[in-house]
């Protein structure tokens, strides 16, 4: 009985030590594409529960924003024809790819075939940006990599992770 004491105090300790430490450690859902290149150190940070996006530093890039780091507002205006993210992503996908072109919500897009597997570069229009969105998307895989969008430029961001935006049956 006296051994056993000590090791039911011990265990009460642990439970009010541990179940904040866990609570504070909970995923939030989202998605991070690490900038390519020696001089691109930044990350575009999605999280798709508050639906904000933001650049951050690579190294300490996280979906949970920090209070210190400026995010922007997408809209997600999907549907059941199409994955949709406009305002500073512009990314329009037809869920019934592959297709060649489309036009959905005045963003027109075309996409090519990459080799070897089930990705397509695609390249769009928009009028509320003067550049041209462009992304890989896989079937499989959803969207790997960012090349050019509103909120980072013309810059190049691959998938940190082995699923994306807009990969099927792995939504977070």
């Amino acid at each position: 009985m006296r051994c056993l004491v000590p090791l039911l105090a011990l265990g009460v300790v642990l439970i009010f030590l541990l179940v904040p430490a866990a609570r504070s450690f909970e995923q939030v859902a989202g998605y991070i594409y690490d900038g390519i290149g020696s001089s691109n150190n930044l990350s575009i940070v999605i999280n798709v529960t508050t639906h904000d996006v933001a650049i951050q530093g690579t190294p300490d890039a996280r979906v949970n924003n920090p209070d210190d780091v400026i995010t922007n507002n997408y809209e997600d205006c999907g549907n059941e024809d199409f994955y949709c993210l406009t305002g500073m992503l512009e990314i329009v996908i037809p869920k019934a790819m592959p297709m060649e072109q489309w036009k959905y919500r005045d963003v027109s897009c075309q996409s090519v075939a990459q080799s070897g597997g089930d990705a397509y570069r695609i390249t769009c229009r928009s009028p509320k940006y003067r550049g041209r969105p462009t992304y890989t998307y896989s079937l499989t895989r959803g969207v790997l990599s960012i090349e050019s969008s509103p909120v980072a430029g013309d810059y190049r961001y691959d998938l940190r992770g082995k699923y994306g935006l807009f990969s099927p049956g792995v939504q977070p």
